[in-house]
């Protein structure tokens, strides 16, 4: 029950998207810093979480931590991932997008894949068959309710696509074999039309009524940094 009730408390505040991991499946996939056995030692399973669509930002802009100038976003998405991790009994313990343990990030691209979020696409995103690119993978949450290994359903989503993002792209950058992360994040820095909005990811016709907003986009936008490798 502790748990249907994190999971809710999550729905509420725009982080409704949530696939589970036995945990040898979660093991297999991070590095040791992040392993079960060092982060968690009763967890038995794991959750990664995630946004989709324009919810999250609607619940963010209503909080107190929209005033924020720093990591505004982050800083309402720990303090509701915090607040649903005590929900649990015993609590779960949260591994956020953004921390490093001994210089290493969580393979959350990885995780969510495993999870069912979705499958990778031309774009070079996670491609959801509902919300298409439009998703965050947020966090695990590593809890003591145990779940069985199951292999997430096959889907190639660009099969058969014209590939509208393709001739989107500025950079001519979205290729059969995805994106070249490097070489996008510098043509965001040199490319106007690429520096608040990627038309690339807004062409995929997967999920467009699910696209984040232009508010939305911005933000994401002017926070990225250089690629690192998840």
């Amino acid at each position: 029950m502790s748990l249907e009730r994190a999971l809710a408390e999550l729905a509420d505040a725009g982080l409704g998207l949530a696939g589970a991991l036995a945990i040898a499946e979660y093991d297999s996939l991070v590095p040791e810093p992040w392993r079960s056995s060092q982060l968690a030692p009763g967890a038995r399973g794991a959750l990664v979480v995630g946004n989709a669509g324009r919810e999250l930002w609607e619940r963010f802009a209503a909080s107190p931590e929209r005033a924020l100038e720093i990591d505004p976003l982050d800083a309402y998405t720990r303090r509701v991932l915090a607040r649903s991790a005590a929900l649990c009994e015993p609590a779960a313990v949260v591994g956020f997008y953004a921390d490093r343990r001994d210089g290493v990030y969580l393979p959350l691209v990885a995780l969510a894949r495993r999870a069912g979020f979705g499958a990778p696409g031309r774009v070079g995103v996670l491609i959801h068959p509902r919300y298409g690119p439009w998703i965050g993978i947020r966090a695990v949450l590593l809890v003591v309710e145990s779940f069985e290994p199951r292999e997430p359903a096959p889907w190639s989503p660009c099969d058969g696509c014209a590939a509208p993002c393709a001739s989107a792209c500025h950079g001519g950058l979205v290729g059969a074999g995805g994106v070249d992360a490097q070489a996008c994040y510098r043509i965001r820095l040199t490319l106007p039309e690429c520096a608040l909005a990627c038309d690339a990811r807004r062409a995929c016709v997967v999920g467009r009524e699910h696209a984040y907003s232009a508010e939305q986009t911005a933000h994401h936008s002017r926070i990225r940094s250089a690629p690192q490798s998840r």
